[in-house]
Order: C-alpha cells, then structure tokens, then sequence
C-alpha cells in the first residue's frame, strides 16, 4: 500500500512568492514522492506567516494539518516533506522540540530535503539524528532572532530620523501629500489640500458625510485615485485621519506600533478645525439628534421637539404630501394622549419669525467678549488631545500588564509619561473651562445665523447650498440647546443656553394671537407659558 505525502510550503512574506522558490521546493516534493512510491498532497501552503513566534501552528494550513493529525484522521505513517525544518518552526529550541516531536508521537514521519533527514518516532531515539534537529532548530532560531534585531535596529533608527524631522519612514503618504523628488519630504498639491478643508468647513457645519460625497460629485470635484466619485467612506476616513494635522502612528500589520508622531506631514487643517470636526460628527451621532434628513434636511429641529403632555419626542411623520409633527407615543399608541398634529412648515415658518425677533442670540451662543471664540478653539484642542493621550494610557497599561524582563522597565516609563501628560491636560481644560466661563460670544456667529434665516425664509437655494443652509441654522439651534415642546393648544420654544422662553405662533391658533402678545409670557417661564397659552385659547373659543 502506498504510503501518503504531505509537501508544506511556508513563506513568511508574499514577495517571496514572486521568485523561483515555489516551483523548486514543489518539484523537490514531487520529486521525493515519486522516488519513494508515495502519493502527494501538495495542499499544504502558509503564505505571509512566520514561524518565528509560532504563527504557523496556531493558524493557517499547518494548525489544520496538526489537528487532522490529533483527531486521527490522517494515516499513521504518512510523511510531512519541508524543505528544511526552519519551515516548522523557527522558535526557541525547547518550543520548536516540542512540536517536532508532538507530530512524530502521532505516527506522522518528517522528511527535510535541504539536508536529506528522514525522521521517525523510532529514529529520533538515535542521539546523532536528536542532535542533528537540535543544532537545527537552533540555528534557525538565531537566524529568525539576529533578522529581528536588524529590522527593529533600522526601523527605530527611521523612526528617530522621521522624529528629528530629518527624513521619512517610508514614501507612503495621504493622496493630499506627495513626496519631494529628493526624497526628502512631503508636499502639499494645495488644490487637494483646499478639498479637504471645504471637507471639515462642510462637517462643522452640520453636514454629514454622504452628503459631503454628493455635494463634491455635484460641484464635479475630481476624486484622489481617479475614481468616479467621491463615497461617504472615503470623507469619513479623511475626517477621522489625523494626518491632516501631520501626525503619523507607525503601524506593523494593522496594529499602531510605539507613539504617534506630530510634524510628521505638513498639516492641510489646523488643530481648531480637525477638533471641531470631531466634536461635530459625535453629536451627529447622538441618538437624540439623529434621523433622516433627505435631501434638503427635511427638519430644521431634529432633536429638539418634545411632547409637553409625556416628554417623549414630537417626531416628524409624512401624511401624503405633507410632513406632520406628532407625539411618538401617542403614534405608537404608547399611552400619551396628545393626539394634536401640527403642519411642519407652518411650524417651521412661525418659528423663524419667534426665534429671529424675540431670542437674545448673542447671549444664547454664549457670548460676552470677543476672547471666546480664540478660548472655544483652544478647548477643542485640548479635549482632543486628551481623547487621544488616555487611548494611549489604555494602550500603554496593556503593554504594561504583558511586558518582561528589559521591556517592562520601558512600559512603565511609557504608561507614566501618558498618565501624566492626561493629567495635565484635564488641569488645562478645567483652567480654560474657567476662564471661559468668564467670557461672552462672538458677534460673527450671530450674524452668519441672523444671515443664514434670512437666506432660508427669503431666498431660493438649490439643493446643496439649501442643505448646509439649513444645517447651519441647525447646528446653531442645537449649540444653544434649543427645545420646542408641543401641546394640544400650542408650541413654546426654550434656550437652554439662556433659559429665554416664548410662544411660536401658527396658523392652527392665530385667534390667541392679540391676547398673548398683551401678555409678558418671557417672564412666566415654561409653565407660565403653557398655562397662559391653554388659558388664552380657551377664552378665545
């Protein structure tokens, strides 16, 4: 009966694919089957994996192989063919023993061509051939250990150059950068820079990140990679990316290796800009301003309308033709029994006039001194940094908690370092939060909302000036913890900034008009407001 063959093939990178080595070490198998009577199973391939750490006998087609082994379902007596047994394991000696003999212990024989060794549970007892492997996989494991040592060395030697400002780590760069024709450094193409900054100008305005990909593929923006448009994937990627500030965080197969370094690219946003960013694409992901917002971002007050009766939201629904505001409770028949519907551009038309004549905008924006502004900027900075800085004080106690021997040492001065840059940080945030609680706002953000209500209630957009349009008036109205709380009789708008409160006329209760505006309803506060609106119409009917 003809014995079966098992050829492994390992290459711990796929360039080495692109020389002549599978086809030798293939035809070494084939050929060492045919000599001997045996029938090949040239399946068995890890391409991209080292056996430095073991790699290749936790995962890919070796681990497959053993456990076939350890379940039985592979014959006693079949033959492994490798070309050396460095293609094994490269471990330390006593782990690579360990596996060697682990498989020759479930009947399988090992057959290396390099040296023309064949080994067998029975021959290993032979001290000549036990210390044939040994040397072996000795000398295997320096070769893999004195490699590592060599690429580390120049890895951190590029590193300590790319932080000395002296040359890059690699030619790779953001497709806004290009590098120098002496290699030496990245350049700006300033017309993709200018692209990435109406990017973040759009973000901060409220506008999310499909629409940002329409808006570039209407105005016929050309795309980075010659693609034929821009996709809400790619905007989030460059929104999320710090290289646009000049940071770059080494990697090594995915995983961030060592610190970020800064000043690494020229930077195509400043700091102020990419913080804003952020800060502005989380509260787009907060649930309670969350919702489809079309084309034309269909609600101007997405997040801020609330059921007087129950608390739950007013949602915006389609009725036909028409969007209707309504309790959600009530439409999910979840207990509240406000069933009143209001016409949402009736609202909508009533709430620009109230809000535009009757909020004090520079006090609810928060205003006071024109130093606002340049302190608003320096806590978005801050704060960022400290989201970055206590990712790497959780990155640096990971490290920490597995490290040994020489490497803990190191770990413990990188977790202290971080630990205390956070700590300094928050200290500079409670110092600025203080000093800005001292300051008032900034009259260019009133003017440009004032501006931007006056553009929506007066002039007609197109669709993508209309959206960032109606997200900056949102943006704005959210800033200022804007709420319109609906009932039966009327709706009242809160400031939360301020606690400036007043009553949004409609068409629905135009008859209480005359009586409220006799009425100094501000100085009621909500309740106030509510109780005199209720009182008002019932005289009125």
């Amino acid at each position: 009966m003809q014995k079966k063959a098992y050829s492994y093939i390992r290459f711990s990178s796929p360039q080495q694919l692109k020389g002549d080595s599978l086809r030798r070490q293939l035809e070494a198998s084939r050929a060492y089957a045919e000599a001997h009577n045996m029938i090949l199973d040239d399946s068995l391939r890890d391409i991209g994996v080292s056996a430095f750490k073991g790699k290749n006998a936790t995962e890919g087609a070796l681990k497959k192989f053993i456990e076939l082994v350890e379940a039985g379902r592979i014959e006693k007596g079949s033959v492994l063919i490798l070309e050396s047994l460095d293609r094994l394991s490269r471990q330390q000696v006593f782990t690579a023993l360990g596996l060697f003999s682990s498989i020759l212990s479930a009947g399988i024989e090992i057959v290396t061509l390099a040296d023309n060794q064949h080994y067998t549970a029975e021959s290993i007892n032979d001290v000549g051939q036990l210390m044939f492997s040994l040397i072996s996989m000795s000398r295997s494991h320096e070769e893999s250990a004195v490699k590592s040592k060599r690429l580390a060395a120049s890895w951190e030697n590029r590193r300590k150059l790319a932080i000395e400002g002296k040359r890059p780590m690699t030619g790779q760069c953001p497709r806004w950068l290009r590098l120098s024709d002496d290699k030496a450094r990245f350049e700006v193409i300033e017309e993709r820079a200018e692209i990435i900054r109406d990017i973040f100008r759009q973000s901060i305005a409220g506008t999310g990140q499909r629409k940002i990909a329409a808006n570039l593929n209407e105005r016929g923006v050309p795309t980075f990679n010659g693609g034929d448009m821009w996709h809400s994937s790619y905007i989030a990627k460059i929104i999320r990316s710090k290289s646009v500030i000049g940071e770059y965080q080494p990697k090594q197969k995915g995983e961030p290796i060592g610190e970020a370094i800064a000043d690494y690219y020229p930077a195509v946003v400043s700091e102020e800009l990419f913080y804003k960013a952020q800060s502005a694409r989380v509260s787009r992901q907060n649930p309670a301003s969350a919702g489809r917002k079309g084309l034309k971002f269909t609600n101007l007050f997405t997040g801020m309308c609330k059921c007087w009766a129950c608390g739950t939201t007013y949602r915006l629904i389609r009725n036909g033709r028409l969007h209707m505001f309504r309790c959600n409770s009530n439409y999910m028949s979840n207990g509240c029994a406000c069933d009143k519907r209001w016409r949402y551009r009736e609202v909508e038309a009533a709430a620009l006039v109230a809000l535009s004549n009757k909020v004090d905008w520079f006090s609810a924006l928060g205003g006071h001194t024109n130093n606002r502004q340049a302190l608003e900027s320096e806590l978005s900075i801050l704060r960022g940094r400290l989201a970055d800085t206590e990712k790497q004080v959780e990155r640096f106690a990971e490290l920490f908690s597995m490290a040994d021997g020489a490497m803990l040492t190191d770990a413990r001065n990188r977790y202290m370092k971080a630990m205390q840059a956070a700590d300094e940080l928050r200290l500079a945030i409670e110092s600025k939060e203080a000093e800005l609680r001292t300051f008032s706002p900034v009259q260019e953000r009133v003017d440009r909302l004032s501006a931007a209500i006056f553009d929506l209630r007066y002039r007609k957009k197109q669709d993508a000036a209309l959206y960032e349009l109606r997200a900056r008036i949102n943006a704005a109205f959210r800033d200022a913890g804007l709420c319109l709380y609906f009932f039966e009789q009327g709706v009242i708008y809160e400031v939360a900034s301020t606690g400036q409160a007043g009553v949004i006329i409609t068409e629905a209760n135009r008859e209480a008009e005359a009586l409220l505006a006799r009425a100094e309803l501000v100085n009621h506060g909500l309740k106030g407001l509510k109780e005199a609106l209720t009182c008002s119409t019932a005289s009125s009917g």
